[in-house]
Parts: C-alpha cells; structure tokens; sequence
C-alpha cells in the first residue's frame, strides 16, 4: 500500500482559503472522512485525488498535492 503525504495539499489549501468542507463537499463525503484522507488515517481513491485536483487546483500537478510518503522498513 502506497502512503501519501498531503503536506503540500494543505499548504495549497491555507494559501487559497480552501477548507475540509468545501473538499469533503466536493465528494460527497463526510468532513471527518476528509481530515482522515488528509492526516493519512485513511486512503484516498485516485478518482477522489483527481477530482480534488481538477476542482480546485488546476494549477497543480496531482503528484505535488499528493506526494508518496518516504518510508524506510528495516
């Protein structure tokens, strides 16, 4: 399973006024299932990631908002 890293998403949203809300609106989802996504507790679809994207961040490329986490197994 691949971990994604939304730091650069939740920078975007600060700098552009963009609450969990209007994400969470946006899908039809619950806030909570948002800050979860966000937090990296649960998940993101491809389809979500890229509806987020298209909707709100067009400008970005989707592999900054959602970046894979570095992780190191011993």
């Amino acid at each position: 399973m691949v971990k994604i890293d939304c730091s650069n998403l939740i920078n975007e949203m600060k700098k552009r006024g963009i609450t969990f809300h209007e994400i969470a609106f946006l899908l039809g989802k619950e806030d909570s299932a948002i800050t979860a996504k966000a937090e990296g507790k649960t998940d993101w679809m491809y389809e979500e990631a890229v509806a987020v994207r298209n909707a709100l961040f067009p400008d970005c490329e989707l592999e900054y908002l959602f970046r894979q986490k570095n992780t190191h197994e011993a």
